[in-house]
């Protein structure tokens, strides 16, 4: 690492701390935290529902133990059961005789094949000069027997008057939604399993194998990267046949259905997870203490820690701070600036970033970049070479929506976190007067997802703003009607330009909290929609509901406790707990509402840090000894040691 690199970090974070309070969260020495990662207490999670003893486990050490199935409207799970097209999709059998008497079909085969091989934009043409409309007509007919949709055919005429059958590779799609079945619903639904990927990224991936715009795939809402997940999928005119031919790693479709209408963005009950907490420490009436506890008093419902990306030197709020501030060139400074040590790799986003930081110059840094990195460091990096180093706004208009969206969103998330913290600090677990409630009491959350915002006007399909959901309305809890609601009822805002503040000491420490980074809820209006906040409300106190567990015991930590969706489709076993086993682990299955972390419902189980340098550090304790359990005493201890590292907010 360049000395140069590490002072100018520390020039940056000394520049940012004097007015930048969330920026001061991570300003510790570089080489001192460049190895750690994203911890809780830098994002504001620093309390818990209830003081009982954690139950310390290690979270995630295999891609499998952590399953997520969507929950759908109906309360059906989301699950992969079958990967069978439902019915055999028609074929045009009227060309089953088509004959081409012209043979010059079997001339140019070899340049057709060509072309469907290699997704050729070019054109063949045909001389047809001379021939009948009769042997023209044969031609087209032959083609569209032996290539079907994957070509398209057309006649012309030259400068001279010359006749020619132009061959081009069509997509798919359209021809497809030309001749879509009447008596079929227009919309194709189907489950996606994926393992170790994020749903935008596999959507990416859908649209470039489906050849489709990436906003013509509906999803109800993001699942997360790490692990096994199931969720539904939506695509208009799309044959089943098409999607089951996909051919990409770590992802499998089925469940395929046809409706009538398309997913859209909040159309998800909750999700069903499936986790497994290897190495617990405790027995079974300590884990089912600490479950019934969980089950009576909930989790406090923090944005857990996936909301701010995984980098310290720059997590996403700091990004989503300056955007809400209207400085794009900040947010540009944060994102380009290098993350030394960070990854075990360096790659060319790393050297892309090294170079502009020293010479701000993007088309140096353009050099460094492959052409088929898409992250949004190269995005910004092309857009400043192509546009200007200057053209600050440029470069976030071409970044998709759904990114800018994670930034403001990181922001707005951290300032709850931190109120929410404050407030269980001073308050407790209890309603007080002023705070807010939906006014039909029923403690829905609007879906708080990311989400595309790029229009497709050539399907006539718009995407959800979030900025234009209605979301439900609020009331103030006052003296006479105190004594009627919970702690479970209670909903605070995230920060915005059309929300309203509990109506007590908090509302003010909103305020406060918005002025030290010179903001208001007005200011957080923008002309640019892109970088308008709203505002939403969101429970600060949740459940996990239909909670079930057991214990497994096992000889090796790195056993495979649990199946995903496509190993019970392979009618795979499942693992069987030996009595004798070195580990104890335990297995943990419940259903959350949209938008709340389950690691944060682990997190009340464990009171342990789920970020995953701490939970890195548990294994390797692990399997540095694998016998050692320490008493209850010393669990207690470790709980109280936990609380009392925790900062209060300010």
């Amino acid at each position: 690492m360049s000395t140069t690199v590490v002072e100018e970090l520390d020039k940056s974070n000394k520049a940012n701390e004097a007015n930048d309070d969330s920026f001061q969260k991570i300003s510790r020495p570089v080489k001192a935290v460049l190895y750690e990662g994203l911890q809780e207490k830098d994002v504001g999670i620093t309390e818990f529902t209830t003081s009982v003893p954690g139950i310390s486990g290690i979270l995630k050490h295999r891609l499998s133990d952590f399953q997520v199935n969507e929950i759908a409207l109906d309360g059906t799970v989301v699950c992969l059961t079958s990967r069978t097209v439902p019915e055999k999709e028609e074929e045009d059998t009227s060309l089953k005789d088509a004959i081409d008497e012209t043979g010059l079909c079997e001339k140019y085969s070899k340049d057709i094949e060509k072309l469907l091989e290699l997704h050729s934009t070019k054109s063949i043409e045909i001389n047809v000069d001379g021939l009948t409309k009769e042997q023209r007509k044969s031609i087209h007919n032959f083609l569209k027997f032996k290539y079907g949709a994957k070509v398209s055919t057309n006649t012309k005429k030259d400068d001279q008057d010359k006749q020619f059958i132009v061959i081009r590779l069509s997509t798919l799609v359209k021809n497809e939604r030309q001749t879509w079945p009447k008596s079929r619903p227009e919309y194709l639904h189907f489950a996606l399993h994926k393992c170790n990927m994020d749903t935008t990224n596999v959507v990416s991936i859908l649209s470039k194998q489906l050849r489709v715009k990436v906003n013509t795939i509906k999803h109800a809402g993001t699942k997360d990267k790490r692990g096994n997940t199931t969720q539904m999928l939506s695509v208009r005119k799309l044959n089943a046949n098409n999607v089951a031919k996909l051919n990409a790693r770590n992802i499998w479709t089925g469940n395929y259905v046809y409706k009538n209408s398309t997913l859209k963005l909040g159309d998800l009950k909750g999700n069903r997870f499936r986790i497994v907490l290897r190495n617990i420490k405790g027995n079974d009436e300590e884990v089912s203490n600490a479950i019934e506890m969980l089950k009576i008093h909930g989790f406090i419902n923090y944005y857990g820690l996936q909301r701010f990306g995984s980098s310290v030197v720059s997590p996403t709020y700091v990004v989503g701070k300056s955007l809400a501030c209207g400085n794009c060139e900040e947010a540009i400074e944060h994102i380009l600036k290098p993350r030394p040590s960070e990854s075990a790799f360096e790659n060319d986003t790393d050297r892309a970033r090294s170079v502009w930081w020293k010479t701000r110059d993007p088309n140096l840094a353009l050099k460094e970049l492959s052409k088929k990195n898409y992250s949004v460091e190269a995005k910004i990096i092309r857009s400043l070479a192509f546009n200007g180093p200057k053209a600050y706004v440029n470069a976030f208009q071409i970044i998709p929506r759904n990114l800018v969206l994670l930034y403001l969103h990181s922001y707005q998330s951290l300032m709850w976190n931190k109120i929410v913290s404050q407030r269980i600090q001073k308050f407790g677990l209890k309603p007080i007067v002023g705070d807010l409630v939906f006014k039909d009491n029923e403690s829905k959350e609007v879906p708080f997802e990311v989400i595309d915002g790029e229009e497709n006007k050539e399907d006539e399909e718009e995407e959800t703003d979030v900025n234009s959901v209605k979301f439900p309305e609020v009331e103030t809890i006052s003296e006479e009607n105190l004594s009627k609601y919970t702690i479970f009822d209670v909903v605070y805002p995230l920060p915005g330009c059309d929300i309203s503040y509990p109506d007590n000491e908090i509302g003010k420490w909103y305020i406060d909290l918005l002025a030290k980074d010179d903001l208001t809820s007005e200011k957080l209006s923008k002309k640019n929609k892109l970088f308008s906040l709203k505002g939403t409300y969101r429970c600060i106190v949740s459940k996990a509901e239909d909670l079930v567990w057991t214990t497994i015991n096992h000889t090796d930590l790195n056993d495979d406790l649990l199946l995903s969706d496509i190993e019970l489709l392979e009618n795979k076993q499942p693992f069987v707990s030996v009595s004798d086993g070195s580990f104890k682990s335990l297995s943990i299955e419940f259903s959350l509402r949209p938008s709340n972390y389950a690691t944060m419902v682990v997190r009340q189980i464990t009171k342990q840090d789920t970020s995953s340098h701490t939970q890195a550090s548990l294994c390797k304790i692990s399997n540095n000894n694998k016998r050692d359990t320490p008493s209850t005493e010393k669990m207690e201890n470790a709980s109280k040691k936990i609380r009392l590292d925790l900062p209060t907010e300010d």
